[in-house]
């Protein structure tokens, strides 16, 4: 064996170093939900987080800077023009050595969670199921408000469980995120990244690893046969009926004069099935936040439930509009999650007998005994 390939079995051997993510947001008011976020998505494998905030009113620009000083985000102030703040933030990210140092990036609103369903669920797993690619584009998947109607404090990952049915990303298309390889674009953007900037064709795939042969892109929406198999994004874009009347209060980020009302609500509320995936990195989560809010000695903790007060004080003052006040009825009255039907009881030893559960208890097992030969038994 020459010197040469000596040398190059040594090359061989030593190991790749591992790859960078960085994650990039906008926030306005979201107080409530800043350590939850933060905390959640650290935990999956993003090493570093850029935050930019503007003309928040509730403990955000203060949980931001204490997230900053622990090291847990990198936060800037971000000023610009009304309905023009993401875009902002957009170019403004790639400025910061925090993204130019990631090997992927991707952006995600505070709404809006990236769920890994393949290995341990790391990023570092996605990119191992999935075959080679410059974009992944990654579907949302809707949650509604799971029948709860005020604000409340606690994880939205545990409160918000009832979400769309997984059969409509292979019929419709659907709004997705994208996570990218960092230097073949130049910026973030709100869906997709800002122009390709390699001499070589785009490779594309999606949240089941499906190449762009395999489904159907519409501008910033796809389809997915594969139901979302490696990876998702919970949106828990209404939450509840009162979170919801602060949404459309506060207005879009990116679109200034989008109406957040009553069609928006009932288009978006969806119930229709559980999905509890994002469960499986419950544990992790739980642990990071400990860890992020002791670094801060407690601070964390206890900012965050002031900005819970602020917003249960905030929706009080609001509703006095009698606007917001109708929006509120509106979404209470509509709250999309049907009530559980009467489960049948079957291999009841009585013949003939059938139950029906949530009723009246008796001696038979709880349950109130219905129609022998078409009479009440009792």
């Amino acid at each position: 064996m020459t010197h040469i390939d000596r040398k190059f079995l040594r090359l061989r051997r030593t190991p790749l170093p591992p790859a960078r993510f960085t994650l990039v947001a906008t926030a306005k008011n979201e107080g409530p939900y800043l350590l939850e976020w933060v905390a959640y998505h650290r935990s999956i494998g993003f090493n570093d987080i850029i935050i930019f905030q503007n003309d928040s009113e509730d403990y955000t620009g203060k949980i931001l800077t204490c997230l900053d000083e622990i090291g847990a985000v990198r936060y800037r102030y971000n000023q610009a023009k009304r309905g023009g703040h993401q875009i902002a933030a957009y170019n403004r990210s790639v400025r910061h050595t925090e993204y130019q140092s990631a090997d992927w990036a991707m952006a995600l609103d505070l709404d809006e969670f990236l769920v890994i369903k393949t290995g341990d669920g790391t990023l570092p797993a996605l990119l191992s199921a999935a075959p080679n690619f410059h974009r992944m584009l990654i579907n949302w998947k809707l949650f509604g408000s799971s029948g709860i109607d005020t604000i409340q404090s606690g994880l939205i990952t545990d409160r918000y469980s009832l979400a769309e049915k997984d059969s409509f990303i292979n019929k419709y298309v659907q709004p997705y995120k994208t996570l990218f390889k960092r230097d073949a674009f130049l910026r973030p953007g709100v869906h997709k990244p800002s122009k390709f900037l390699l001499d070589e064709e785009m490779i594309t795939v999606n949240g089941s690893g499906l190449g762009d042969d395999a489904f159907e892109i519409r501008n910033f929406q796809s389809n997915d046969p594969g139901l979302r198999s490696l990876a998702q994004v919970n949106h828990y874009i209404v939450k509840d009926p009162q979170s919801f009347v602060l949404k459309s209060a506060k207005g879009s980020a990116h679109q200034a004069n989008r109406d957040v009302g009553e069609a928006y609500w009932a288009k978006r509320n969806k119930n229709h099935e559980p999905d509890h995936s994002i469960r499986a990195n419950r544990p992790r989560l739980i642990r990071e936040m400990k860890r992020l809010n002791n670094l801060s000695g407690g601070r964390l903790r206890a900012l965050t439930d002031q900005a819970v007060a602020y917003h249960r004080e905030k929706f009080d003052t609001v509703r006095s509009d009698p606007d917001f006040a109708k929006l509120y009825d509106f979404c209470t009255t509509r709250s999309g999650v049907k009530p559980p039907e009467p489960r049948r009881i079957t291999n009841f030893p009585i013949k003939g007998v059938q139950l029906t559960t949530g009723l009246k208890k008796t001696d038979y097992g709880g349950f109130r005994i219905l129609n022998i030969k078409g009479r009440r038994a009792c």
